[in-house]
């Protein structure tokens, strides 16, 4: 059985681009470089200021958007929910990725 997309970490420094939606929800701000399986199949989003530090800001994806423009850009519509999240993910870019055991 292949490995399943749990969640996406970014390195977003002091809420970068955040946007505040009402009733619990956020717009991630702007990302390249991530697929649109990733984008499509992760249930969670967990932004950093470090990688050292526990998230500030996570919750569950409700969908996203995929900019035309010319970094095809990806915006996450998220619901919050409380508890920070470790950094997952391997390599020393910023962005992490935790997926399942099986």
């Amino acid at each position: 059985m292949p490995r399943k997309l749990l969640g996406i970490h970014l390195i977003c420094r002091d809420g970068l681009n955040v946007q505040e939606l009402g009733r619990g929800r956020f717009k991630s701000g702007y990302w390249s470089r991530i697929s649109e399986q990733s984008a499509s199949s992760a249930e969670y989003l967990a932004l950093h200021n470090q990688k050292n530090l526990p998230s500030y800001k996570q919750g569950i994806i409700e969908s996203y958007e995929r900019l035309n423009d010319d970094e095809n850009r990806i915006i996450f519509y998220v619901k919050a929910t409380p508890e920070p999240r470790e950094w997952v993910g391997l390599g020393t870019g910023e962005k992490g990725y935790s997926w399942s055991e099986d």
